[in-house]
């Protein structure tokens, strides 16, 4: 499966089959988050656990969001100025690995137990838990609840127009998806990011060689949401051949009711 695919495969899923994830799975799953590398030099790293650690099963609570898990995947991060845009970056590269695994994830950032998770992770000074994701095996029963969910979460019918996210030099100049060209796939995966209550609070402005990432301030999770967006966004430009890097540029377009976070640059 390649990585558009996954991103077009993945969903939230908040039901499991209650089996703990077999060995097989637990050291694919290791071996990858383990060979991440962080971006944008922050420091950030992920934690599988399982509540069956030991002869007791341990509490990992999330309020009844999700049901049936026994495994979770954690993300820690140093506090800093751009660690919680790495972090999600970081952190939605092992979702997509698991769901190419044709394992459910979900992700978390307030529904859980913090302290019963900062049990089960030895944190630094300067290191929080942001995120927690299950990841297992999905259960044919569906909740009403997960069904309700569900219906929120269908990707196109849930996410905002194109030409309302992407804008074209100007950002009274909407972008279409022809004049995207070559970025049009990598867009179209941005549009399918996840974010906090699916508000999509991001925005990207094309400029000849460049796109440069903007994010409507919503305090709780804008720059994980960003740091998503951007996974999307890099990942498949990747997958497509499409060479670039990312840069915080020191003049770049400005708008009174966006913050700029960063911008792509093509090469060549």
């Amino acid at each position: 499966m390649t990585i558009i695919e996954t991103i077009q495969k993945r969903r939230s899923v908040r039901t499991y089959t209650g089996e703990p994830l077999r060995q097989e799975h637990v050291t694919q799953i290791k071996q990858f988050i383990n060979q991440l590398e962080i971006p944008f030099g922050e420091k950030a790293r992920i934690e599988l656990l399982s509540i069956h650690t030991g002869e007791i099963p341990i509490k990992l609570g999330t309020y009844g969001f999700i049901k049936g898990a026994c495994d979770f995947i954690v993300l820690v991060y140093e506090k800093a100025p751009f660690a919680e845009t790495a972090a999600g970056y970081l952190f939605e590269q092992a979702v997509l690995f698991c769901t190419g695994l044709d394992l459910g994830t979900c992700w978390l950032g307030g529904s859980f137990s913090r302290s019963d998770f900062k049990k089960q992770v030895i944190l630094k000074p300067n290191e929080k838990i942001r995120i927690v994701s299950p990841v297992g095996y999905i259960s044919d029963k569906k909740r009403f609840f997960e069904r309700y969910f569900q219906g929120a979460d269908k990707n196109s019918k849930s996410r905002k127009p194109f030409g309302e996210l992407f804008f074209d030099k100007e950002f009274n100049q909407s972008l279409s998806e022809n004049a995207a060209g070559v970025f049009s796939t990598p867009l179209k995966m941005v549009r399918l990011a996840p974010s906090a209550n699916n508000k999509q609070e991001w925005r990207v402005l094309h400029d000849e060689q460049a796109m440069h990432f903007y994010k409507k301030p919503y305090p709780m999770f804008d720059a994980i949401d960003m740091g998503i967006a951007l996974c999307h966004f890099e990942l498949s430009c990747k997958e497509l051949g499409i060479e670039g890097k990312y840069e915080i540029l020191k003049d770049f377009p400005h708008n009174r009711k966006l913050k700029y976070v960063i911008s792509w640059i093509k090469n060549g």
